[in-house]
């Protein structure tokens, strides 16, 4: 770091040394003068002076009069985004799904299946079931309220644009990755470093770090003479629900390490970063505009923040006075908002994980959301091994950094190096909902996911029954209805993509990321509506036997996954199900797809039913003076009440 530190200086001063080799009264004269002074120089006095001094004058004034480009400086401007016109679609073809006759039995629930009836001849078609209304299936893909972009800046230069995601292991070795990118600053222009620190009682011990490591810098940069003359000043802002200045612009380090040690935590669990952001950046632009500095704001957090509205007026903000956003926070959850963290209470020392804001990785759900069938992980808390979308997008738009810093216990199984192939575009609300609406591609992807997420799923039925003969029919059809209303679900979902797919506008699309999700959720989609179809031919086919049959020859059933299917549509539906997540598979090896396709190919997507007879336990013998033929009551031990568990903090 020293050594990095030296060169800085050594190109500040050979700057400046080229600054002082220049003759002041050239500086301080005209074009026009010195003109004038070089020709007298050269031809001294006399008529040969005068006819050059004349001929030289004549082609100044020539030069002078002929037409010059024009160099216009746009000022920041406000413009109104006004959300395009989609591109008129062709309707896909509906594909055909058969519903079964209304039920001759009556029922109290009027969202209760409409066809209950039973079959034991097998068909081509099994009978499918609905309890709900039909979805609307011809929206526009959408973008939550507090992400759409309201206003935006019209720039009058070019911003460059950063880095979406370095990988860093320690808290040393993220603030050396930061002063390294001071240094290279330092080399341009002199540096205001504003350190914004989360106030969550999570990140207390990581503070303590980053104020070591820093101490250490700051020494250095004190035995090298490096801010003796204020080419570097930093200034220390906590933040939480509220922003707390600590330390305003100073070239004091020893007081940038206090106060990051002595920041005092935020019990609010609020984390309003972009607000932040915006507000250091007004509060410092003179520094920008009068001493010519350049602006670099470090984000230390371990969450994305909760106010995503301020995104976008941050972003503008940054731009327009050049100032660089770097953050060093968690990866985000993949395809989710909400994640955990371990913490250990003091009180008890045990290990509670706590929810905390930690995506999404795009701007907008993109994962269509439906339960995995049978035993195995639901991959609640994939991690994407992305940054969250908010901060890379201002850490990206303004030519800054986001700095991926994981808790070791929590270690990424997707490598950063395979997942840059996967990032989503960084772009605002306005821009993202146009570049959707003009892929019939990218659309259809959106309307299916909206349409998962327009009703919640009610999981998956149960698959082990143990019936008697008065209640069996009621617990089948009890299990048909749970289906009945997931199916009308996936059903308005497959709509978008047509009754064949979308392979040729999957062949043309250049983002390997919407690839991936075209395989993904069609894939699960069409094996989540050829599991349900089946499962509930299953049950009817069970529903035919009689009560005396139960009663006497089969009352265990386990509902078995097999590649056993009731007729070609299933079939068929399966296979394609198959092919596409089997694609998804091998097209994006080490990726969060790749994973739960593997997860849906788990299991067959076709049932059986394995039926056995176990024969009901003998009655109990009655006891002698016990009349009412019930056994003795025996006192039970009361149970104590558990131990009310502590308080656990907001983060």
């Amino acid at each position: 770091m020293t050594a990095l530190f030296r060169r800085v200086l050594e190109i500040r001063a050979a700057k400046k040394a080229m600054g002082r080799a220049q003759p002041p009264a050239l500086l301080r004269t005209s074009a026009l003068k010195r003109a004038w002074q070089l020709t007298r120089e050269r031809w001294g006095s006399g008529m040969g002076f005068l006819v050059s001094g004349a001929a030289h004058l004549a082609l100044l004034f020539t030069l002078f009069a002929l037409p010059l480009p024009v160099v216009e400086f746009v000022k920041a401007e406000i413009l109104s985004f006004e959300p395009e016109a989609p591109l008129p679609e062709q309707e896909p073809e509906d594909p055909t799904f058969d519903l079964a006759p209304p039920s001759d039995i009556p029922h109290e629930n009027v969202l209760a299946s409409v066809g209950m009836a039973t079959a034991l001849e097998k068909t081509d078609m099994a009978e499918l079931l609905t309890v709900i209304e039909p979805l609307a299936v011809d929206t526009e893909p959408t973008i939550a309220e507090e992400l759409v972009q309201l206003q935006g800046v019209k720039l009058s230069e070019v911003v460059r644009q950063g880095t979406v995601g370095e990988e860093i292991e320690h808290v040393e070795g993220a603030v050396d990755r930061l002063t390294h990118e001071i240094a290279r600053n330092l080399e341009e222009r002199d540096v205001l470093v504003v350190w914004l620190m989360d106030a969550s009682g999570s990140l207390t011990q990581e503070r303590a770090e980053v104020a070591d490591r820093l101490n250490r810098v700051y020494q250095e940069l004190d035995q090298l003479g490096a801010v003796t003359d204020e080419a570097l000043l930093s200034s220390v802002i906590q933040f939480g629900e509220q922003m707390n200045v600590l330390v305003n612009p100073t070239d004091n380090g020893a007081d940038v390490v206090k106060a990051i040690r002595n920041v005092q935590t935020d019990e609010s669990g609020v984390e309003n970063v972009f607000q932040t952001i915006d507000a250091a950046v007004q509060k410092y632009k003179a520094h920008v505009g009068r001493d010519k500095r350049k602006l670099m704001l470090v984000v230390w957090t371990d969450e994305s923040g909760d106010d995503y509205h301020a995104l976008e007026n941050a972003v503008a903000t940054c731009q327009r006075f050049n100032a660089s956003v770097y953050s060093v926070g968690p990866s985000a959850m993949f395809g989710k908002e909400e994640g955990t963290v371990p913490y250990v209470h003091p009180e008890d020392g045990n290990t509670y994980y706590l929810p905390i804001s930690r995506g999404p990785d795009a701007l907008r759900q993109e994962q269509i959301q439906l339960p995995f069938w049978f035993r195995g992980s639901q991959h609640r808390n994939l991690n994407s091994g992305l940054g969250p979308f908010a901060l890379t997008r201002i850490c990206q738009s303004t030519g800054g950094i986001y700095f991926i810093k994981d808790d070791p216990a929590e270690r990424n199984q997707f490598e950063l190096d395979v997942m840059m192939s996967y990032t989503p575009e960084y772009d605002s609300a306005s821009e993202y909902l146009s570049r959707a609406r003009r892929s019939k591609f990218r659309s259809a992807i959106l309307k299916s996911v909206d349409m998962t997420m327009q009703r919640e799923f009610k999981g998956t039925p149960r698959l082990e029954f143990e019936p008697r003969g008065a209640t069996y029919y009621n617990e089948l059809r009890e299990a048909q209805e749970l289906v009945a209303y997931n199916m009308p679900i996936v059903d308005a979902a497959l709509l978008p993509f047509g009754r064949n797919g979308m392979e040729r506008l999957y062949a043309q699309e250049p983002s390997a990321r919407w690839r991936a999700w075209y395989d993904y959720n069609r894939g699960r989609l069409l094996a989540m509506w050829a599991r349900c179809y089946e499962y509930n031919w299953r049950c009817a086919e069970l529903k035919g036997l009689s009560r005396e049959f139960v009663e006497e020859k089969s009352n265990r059933w386990r509902f078995l996954p097999a590649e056993e299917y009731s007729g070609s549509e299933t079939r068929n539906a399966a296979e394609e199900a198959r092919r596409l997540l089997t694609r998804c598979i091998e097209n994006n090896p080490g990726t969060p797809w790749a994973t739960l396709a593997r997860r849906e190919l788990k299991d067959p997507i076709g049932f059986r039913v394995e039926e056995a007879y176990v024969a009901p336990p003998p009655s109990p013998a009655r006891t002698p003076g016990n009349g009412n033929n019930n056994p003795p009551q025996t006192e039970r031990p009361r149970r104590l009440s558990p131990p009310r568990p502590p308080k656990l903090p907001k983060l």
